[in-house]
């Protein structure tokens, strides 16, 4: 293998993982487990997970509040200048799907924190 080959193999595998990363740095319902499903027993030790994971929801709001204050703004920067109205409306759009996102973050923080245990 030359360098060259060995160059061109890095960087492709390089480009796989960043949509995976962002998926775990914006998502946070993929770190908590379903306490729905199982036995008894099972349910309980899945909410205690969720409840020792809580402690990270609340930067995942921040970074959905960001993202939302990004959205709102560019969507009002845009509305002042002569662009396509539909570019404005898809910025509000995201913005309020990311708005719901940290609402519903923020939500489960909030219940996670106040009810300690499930049946």
């Amino acid at each position: 293998m030359s360098h060259c080959d060995a160059t061109e193999s890095n960087t492709g595998s390089s480009a796989g993982p960043f949509l995976p990363l962002v998926y775990r740095y914006l998502w946070p319902f993929a770190y908590f487990r379903d306490v729905t499903q199982g036995k008894r027993l099972e349910r309980q030790i899945a909410y205690r997970h969720n409840r020792a994971m809580r402690a990270y929801l609340p930067g995942f709001a921040l970074k959905w509040t960001v993202l939302t204050a990004l959205c709102f703004g560019f969507g009002m920067l845009l509305g002042s200048l002569p662009v396509p109205m539909l570019l404005t409306a898809c910025l509000f759009a995201a913005g309020s799907w990311t708005l719901t996102v940290a609402i519903v973050v923020l939500t489960s923080y909030f219940w996670l924190a106040r009810f300690p245990e499930v049946g």
